[in-house]
This record gives structure tokens, sequence and C-alpha cells, in this order.
């Protein structure tokens, strides 16, 4: 795990593949191929996000590690698309530009930064026309940067802080403003890192349990998104945060954001997927796999 980084979402099996945002969604149809996609000739050299990276309170350099995950998402509706999670990890296959992912079966760019060095994009961040094939060489011509309808961003801090601080998320998908030719997007700014010892920050979990034993560590994975914050610059973001049961009866959020939640709960053995929204959570959210709807009769179940 390098720099003591946390593990990307799709680096362990099943994890990302089946937890990331916009794949859950059990509406979401994938077409084959970046190739699907149609090229918007105005975009220039690509698309680029005005965003400055992370700080901490006082505006200064955050001292610790962490790493920055993107996600490529092309389409709208149901027709979404994420070139570097169509990938067939048994035969190194999927996408026709596949080796230009930086994490196959994850995220298209991941970007760490190690102690010390700050956690800044000083140009922005950039998602261009032309990437390196991280397996022959030389370039590749993708127009993933043409393609593009919208970017997801996503922070982790060094693992052994992974539930100390909150991981921001924010999603861009507007880019209408070009120059030095490059199409960008609204300023995102910088984001300031927060922990629970800082405003507008929460936690929660409860009981996690199968026919009210403990639940064998790996089984459960508990992915959540929501709350709300603001960059620099206004610019809204929210929290994210993965969990996997560790043998325990019980489970913890970690730090997020306050504000609504979406918990989607994974039961790795039975593939069977839960998903329940939250307007407000004000005491313990109790899971037991053996229960209809793990235990939330309001939830959203399917297999996957």
């Amino acid at each position: 795990m390098a720099l003591g980084v946390s593990v990307p979402r799709k680096a362990v099996p099943l994890l990302v593949a089946v937890v990331a945002f916009l794949v859950l969604l059990s509406n979401t149809a994938l077409a084959a191929d970046t190739t699907q996609y149609a090229i918007n000739p105005t975009r220039g050299n690509g698309v680029a996000i005005p965003f400055e990276g992370y700080t901490d309170q006082h505006g200064n350099p955050v001292p610790i590690s962490g790493a920055v995950g993107v996600d490529l998402v092309f389409g709208s509706g149901s027709n979404q698309y994420l070139p570097c999670q169509n990938f067939n990890p048994s035969t190194g296959t999927g996408d026709t530009f596949v080796n230009a992912c930086q994490t196959p079966s994850s995220y298209a760019t991941y970007t760490r930064f190690p102690v010390g060095g700050g956690l800044l994009f000083p140009h922005g961040y950039f998602m261009g026309n032309t990437q390196p094939d991280l397996v022959h060489g030389g370039m590749l011509t993708t127009n993933w940067g043409a393609r593009a309808t919208s970017l997801s961003v996503e922070f982790y801090p060094q693992q052994d802080l992974d539930s100390v601080y909150v991981h921001p998320r924010f999603d861009v998908n507007r880019f209408d403003h070009h120059a030095n030719g490059w199409t960008y997007s609204p300023a995102v700014g910088r984001i300031t890192l927060a922990t629970l010892a800082d405003p507008g920050t929460t936690h929660f979990g409860g009981r996690l349990t199968d026919a009210g034993r403990a639940v064998a560590p790996g089984r459960a994975r508990i992915t959540i998104f929501g709350g709300e914050a603001h960059s620099s610059t206004g610019y809204r973001i929210a929290s994210f945060a993965v969990v996997t049961s560790t043998g325990t009866d019980r489970w913890d959020s970690g730090a997020m954001y306050a504000g609504g939640q979406q918990i989607y709960i994974l039961d790795t053995v039975t593939h069977q997927q839960c998903v329940s929204g939250h307007s407000l959570i004000t005491g313990a959210i109790d899971i037991d796999l053996a229960r209809p709807g793990f235990g939330d009769a309001n939830a959203r179940c399917s297999a996957v």
C-alpha cells in the first residue's frame, strides 16, 4: 500500500465494483465501450477543474499523506458509463482505452501525495484527450476530455487516519469556460479537511450482526454518501465512507459531513444489497444481515 494511503475503492475484489456511487444504481445501464460516446469538438485539449486541493482549517498544508481518485463518467441518466470500471481482471481486457486507466476496475486517475508535500494541485486538475499507455508506453488518443459528462473527485487520507478525517467528494458536470486550449468547469478552489473535532461533522453506526451474531470479517461492506459542506469558492461538496465488517458486532461510519445520508449495505456472501436514505440520523443504525432489508423495513434491496 503505497505511502500508507487507503486502498482505492475497487482495488479490493467486489468493493468498488459493487459500491461505486454510479455503478451501484440498479437502473444504470453500461454501454460496451468509450467509443460509443460522442466527441465534443469544442473541448480543445480536454476539460479542466480549477481545483487547488486540500488544506487545514487555516489554509495551510495538511501534514498527512493522501490520495485523490477521479471517476470519469460518460453519458447521462440510465446510460452512464465509467470506462475504467469496465475491466475484466482475469483477462486484462475491457474498454478500448483500459491501458490509460491508472487503476483498472477503479479510477481513471489516482494521484498519491506523500507526507510533507501538501495535498495540492497547483494548476488545477486536467482530464486531457490523450493519456499515457501505461502498459505498452507511448500515448493513447482517448478523447476522454472531449467525451466527459462529469468527473467525480474523491479524497482518501492515509490509512491510519481513514476514520479520523472526512473523505470529501464532489462532482463536476458543467464545462463551459474556454481558455488556454482547455474547457474549464466552475472554480472549486480549495477544500478544508475536517475531523470530528470540527463543526459541521458527524458520525454514526450501531450493531452489525447476522441473526444476532457478529458478522465475519469482510462479509459486510457498507458504503455511505452524504452530508454537505462547501469549498473556498462556495462549491458544494459531500462526503463518503467505505466500512468493512471486522468480525465485531459493531460498525461506525467514521467522520462524515453532517446532513442527509445514503447507505448501501452489501452482503458479499449472498450478493444481496440494500439501500436506505436518511434525511437525519439521530440514533443507532443497527444492521442484521438475516432480517428483511437488513433490519430497515424501508430499504430497497436487490441482487448484485
